[in-house]
């Protein structure tokens, strides 16, 4: 036990209790490289970052899903969908796995030919990330089973621990749990010795989940943001995408429950105390206790409700070099990485954007 965490037990305050949020030093020491990057194209509500066998990318923007041209930086639309889009991943060989809030599984390969899969309506409103086990065993994660994707700031402020991830084998239609009660997983990578590793949001860390294990085995903790989604990296390792920044005035919300229940009933979601994707600059919004400085200039250290940060994790899933947007920049909220061609990929859903980065230029230690 370290000598801060001695203190707070000595006081009665546990390290999940305590109000402090861990500075970013280190790998994850804040530059400016996600501002910077090149910009290869704009698309509103950008997500779910998934290399194609062409070479391309395919991504969502809503309810719609795109293929992304690389060499021309454009955008061509594949299909629409009746829900909005939460998850996508690639089938081994060639196809896609798609999953749209409420709406369950849809299964693309590569004819263009589809087929659709039921989930349980528990498990199909917030499947957040995806990945095959081989070309007919799927693992999912459902961020919780209480709200939908879209929904996610009310599973935050509501202390959401229902998330799980599943394994559905598409023949027989089975569905086995390897792993329940996580806070809002949000990103799945299977490692060398086929332990798999996951995301959990809410509690600021990185987990592996292997079947026949009790329970969830840390791997990386207390994070300074909110971990979204992981991809492989060349050479080893993984990239993991942030979507958030965690802040005090989040912490201590998240601990006075008369607040908390309180502003849920009587606010609007966009205007909470808490992280967002980005910072509209709305007046009803939360000031976050000193975002907004004089002469209406946003300091670069000031504590924002968004922020953009994507880290490279060495094969252990520690952090080895970051790519940040810092308060006053735009490329906030990063949930979706690719590595393609030997370079970086990340789709900022605050600024509706697609960035291209040098997968060797991160801040290191």
């Amino acid at each position: 036990m370290g000598m801060f965490s001695r203190i707070s037990a000595l006081f009665g305050r546990s390290d999940e209790d305590a109000l402090s949020v861990p500075p970013m030093d280190g790998a994850l020491k804040p530059n400016t490289l996600l501002d910077t990057a090149e910009r290869v194209l704009d698309l509103p509500y950008i997500d779910n970052l998934v290399a194609s066998a062409d070479g391309g990318l395919h991504c969502s923007s809503g309810n719609r899903l795109f293929r992304i041209d690389l060499q021309a930086s454009t955008a061509k639309l594949v299909r629409e969908f009746d829900g909005r889009i939460s998850m996508l991943t690639t089938r081994p060989g060639s196809g896609l796995a798609i999953a749209c809030e409420g709406a369950g599984l849809t299964i693309v390969d590569e004819t263009g030919a589809i087929r659709s899969i039921d989930l349980p309506k528990d498990h199909a409103a917030c499947v957040t990330a995806g990945l095959f086990e081989d070309d007919d065993t799927l693992l999912l994660a459902i961020g919780s089973r209480q709200h939908a994707m879209a929904d996610w700031k009310r599973d935050l402020m509501s202390h959401g621990a229902t998330g799980m991830v599943i394994r559905h084998t598409i023949s027989t239609g089975r569905t086995d749990t390897l792993e329940s009660g996580l806070a809002f997983p949000y990103g799945l990578a299977r490692l060398p010795d086929g332990t798999i590793a996951v995301t959990e949001s809410w509690r600021h860390r990185i987990v592996t989940v292997k079947p026949g294990n009790p329970r969830p085995s840390p791997v990386l903790q207390d994070l300074p943001a909110y971990p979204a989604r992981l991809a492989p990296a060349s050479g080893g390792g993984y990239w993991l995408a942030l979507f958030a920044p965690r802040r005090q005035l989040t912490e201590l919300v998240l601990r006075e429950d008369d607040y908390r229940m309180e502003m849920m009933a009587t606010i609007q979601p966009e205007a909470w105390i808490g992280p967002d994707f980005a910072d509209g600059g709305n007046a009803e919004q939360p000031l976050q206790s000193g975002s907004v400085r004089q002469m209406g200039i946003m300091k670069p250290w000031a504590p924002s409700r968004s922020y953009g940060m994507v880290v490279r994790l060495d094969a252990a899933l520690q952090p080895v070099a970051s790519y940040h947007s810092r308060a006053d920049g735009k490329v906030h909220g990063i949930a979706s990485v690719a590595e393609v061609g030997g370079s970086l990929y990340a789709a900022s859903r605050g600024a509706g954007m697609l960035v291209r980065l040098d997968p060797t230029s991160g801040t290191t230690p």
